[in-house]
């Protein structure tokens, strides 16, 4: 099997023809776990780290694994989704696994995932796999822990399937309605599933409604709970384009730490890290551990600034809160600049509340069609973005409607490139080799 081949198989699994699949049911943990006891168990004494929520999960678990790594541990981190390359959802010791291992995982797993056709529950899908492969590359491996990011819910999704040393719920806010719930009470229920009796969970500041449920089910099965802004505190120093100083207080000590990813929120995310870490790490977390992981924490379009004239940032604001960050890191940062943005979104997502939160702060839009069968087109998504200023354009191209963005971006100016995975991930990638938006000579 090849590496294209493997990425095939596993594409396979996104929408099988002859099984369809119940998206959000309790029959997905009885899949997966089917496939787990097909392949031995991988995840059987595995110490990990589960980290759910809306806003922030992967910056955390980032955050959480480079401090893990920095204490000398051998640390396993799974991420979803990927913005370029398939194994980043895949690292062992801060390095992507390589394309030989991935073909390998497959190798593994296809003939339980192939197994799973005749189970009542269908085969495994996409993710499923994905997680099992991440598990099984960690037993390999032999981590000495593992941060794993959640990826829709907590529940019932494929990592609950772990027995987390720490569970970590980052801010809650309103994603995957249609799956989680239409209200934050619903969305937190489902986000708190990843909480086990006895085992510390730690949260980042929630709404109120949000912070009840966490609170309710700490209490129900005797989880020690920490809430960073209370029990874990954390001060912004400065909040610049280099990043963010702050100062965090945690259990076990204080830490002064630079963080190089832009907005305060990221203090946040860091504060909750610091507190999971200096759980994990029994019995010492050492500073130095602690600054050098969060001075070393690299996490691609999450505000990410590409280019300084014009001020270019990359991210994928694809739900409401994730573009209430953006749009708040904006504001502090470049304020008063003129704002361009190229903008593309998943029909599937919140995108009227995402437009309304980014268009009034944009001189211009430039809507395009991400690259997914979901994909809101990019007339469409003009016609929301019109509701709230009539400087847009519908460009269908993604490449043509960046390049459009760029010509219309002053030196001065700020280019945003945001909205869905599926086309800031491509953006970022040619953005990053500009020659690739320059106009053909002739």
């Amino acid at each position: 099997m090849t590496y294209a081949q493997a990425l095939e198989y596993l594409d396979g699994l996104i929408h099988p023809s002859d099984q369809p699949r119940r998206p959000y049911h309790e029959v997905k943990l009885s899949r997966m776990r089917a496939l787990l006891d097909r392949l031995g168990a991988p995840e059987a004494g595995l110490r990990c780290a589960l980290i759910a929520g809306t806003k922030g999960k992967g910056s955390t678990a980032a955050m959480l694994a480079g401090i893990l790594d920095a204490a000398g541990l051998r640390t396993g981190l799974t991420v979803k989704p990927h913005l370029v390359d398939y194994r980043e959802r895949i690292r062992v010791g801060g390095r992507m696994i390589t394309r030989p291992e991935v073909v390998r995982l497959v190798e593994a797993i296809r003939p339980a995932a192939d197994a799973g056709r005749a189970d009542p529950w269908g085969p495994p899908t996409y993710v499923e796999a994905t997680v099992a492969m991440a598990l099984l590359a960690f037993r390999r491996a032999a981590v000495d822990l593992a941060v794993i990011e959640v990826g829709i819910g907590g529940r019932l999704d494929a990592t609950n399937t772990t027995d987390p040393a720490v569970s970590v719920i980052t801010p809650v806010s309103y994603d995957h309605t249609e799956l989680l719930g239409h209200t934050l009470t619903e969305i937190a229920h489902e986000k708190a599933g990843i909480i086990r009796t006895g085992r510390l969970v730690v949260s980042a500041p929630q709404l109120p409604e949000a912070e009840a449920v966490i609170e309710d089910a700490a209490r129900y099965l005797g989880a020690p709970l920490l809430r960073v802004g209370r029990d874990i505190g954390y001060e912004v120093i400065s909040s610049s384009l280099d990043g963010v100083a702050a100062r965090i207080r945690g259990r076990r000590g204080a830490y002064d730490v630079a963080i190089p990813l832009l907005g305060r929120h990221q203090a946040v995310n860091a504060a909750a890290a610091v507190a999971a870490a200096e759980e994990l790490a029994l019995p010492g977390l050492a500073p130095a551990a602690v600054r050098a992981g969060l001075a070393g924490v690299r996490w691609p379009a999450r505000v990410e600034l590409v280019s300084r004239r014009p001020y270019t940032i990359v991210d994928v604001g694809h739900n409401p809160a994730s573009m209430e960050a953006l749009c708040a890191t904006l504001r502090e940062l470049l304020g008063g600049r003129r704002l361009v943005v190229a903008f593309g979104m998943l029909a599937t997502k919140d995108y009227h509340a995402v437009t309304a939160l980014l268009a009034p702060l944009a001189a211009v839009v430039v809507t395009t069609t991400p690259d997914n069968p979901h994909a809101l087109a990019a007339a469409d998504l003009a016609a929301e973005v019109r509701r709230y200023t009539p400087h847009v354009e519908a460009v269908d191209d993604r490449r043509a409607a960046v390049a459009r963005a760029r010509r219309l971006t002053g030196p001065d100016d700020v280019l945003v490139v945001t909205g869905s995975f599926y086309f800031v991930g491509e953006a970022r990638g040619r953005l990053l080799r500009r020659s690739a938006f320059e106009p053909a000579r002739t």
